[in-house]
């Protein structure tokens, strides 16, 4: 699962899609370890990820905006925007993450959000909006964006790099601009859903094989989709989702 996770947590064809449905589908038992815990480790992997590919980046974006304090910088700071685009999904995910776990979290539900995603992703790249840059109110819908990947089957990457392409930005920013935002939302899941860690009933080997999976696979999946989005549209990654919604719907268990 481990490296499930890490290859589809960054391709834009949902991560929370292939968890449900491959357990679903193959009657995966998850044994003697704690499902929570297990997936903490998985976030904190795809955090290493992200880091090793962006990190750099996110702290001088950090350090720049800081600086800016002192003579207002900071108002107009990408820092800022990120920080703006976030809050949908961090008050979203409080207020409703019970909510939509018990409801949404299904393959019906999962099946519809691939199909709607898949869509727009091929709309979005056959309209062409002149570019722009990330303004304020740019920033904020594409916040609004990445807060609807908490339901199942959305895919984060996907969601916000579409909605940042029908808004006007170049496809390398919208990707950049997706993934850097995910960096404050990951750490911040990681960190709050480690409180409730139980390493109690062992499998501590299985934890730290999760890690380092999803950590390899997540890299480079990331790697992968920057220089692929660079000369490809979302076309073969939409076609993906709808096939697995298909099967989904037409292979039931």
């Amino acid at each position: 699962m481990g490296a499930v996770q890490g290859i589809t947590e960054f391709l834009p064809i949902s991560s929370s899609a292939h968890l449900i449905v491959l357990p679903w589908f193959f009657n995966i038992n998850d044994g003697n370890i704690s499902k929570l815990t297990f997936d903490v480790m998985l976030h904190f992997g795809t955090l290493l990820a992200i880091l090793s590919v962006y990190g750099k980046r996110f702290i001088t974006i950090v350090i720049d905006g800081l600086y800016g304090l002192k003579d207002r910088r900071i108002i107009n700071s990408l820092l800022m925007k990120i920080v703006v685009a976030t809050i949908p999904a961090v008050v979203l995910g409080l207020l409703c993450k019970d909510f939509i776990e018990f409801y949404f979290r299904t393959p019906h539900v999962t099946v519809f959000s691939l199909i709607a995603v898949s869509i727009l992703m091929i709309v979005s790249e056959r309209i062409f909006v002149s570019g722009k840059e990330i303004t304020y109110p740019v920033a904020i819908m594409i916040g609004f964006a990445q807060a609807l990947a908490l339901i199942p089957g959305t895919s984060r990457s996907g969601i916000t790099i579409t909605v940042a392409i029908l808004l006007g930005l170049k496809r390398t920013q919208a990707v950049d601009f997706s993934f850097l935002l995910s960096i404050p939302i990951i750490m911040g899941a990681a960190l709050y859903e480690s409180k409730h860690i139980d390493y109690s009933g062992g499998g501590m080997d299985i934890y730290m094989l999760g890690v380092l999976s999803s950590f390899v696979f997540g890299y480079f999946s990331l790697k992968f989709l920057i220089g692929f989005l660079k000369n490809h549209s979302l076309d073969v990654f939409a076609f993906y989702r709808i096939g697995l919604a298909l099967l989904i719907l037409f292979f039931p268990k």
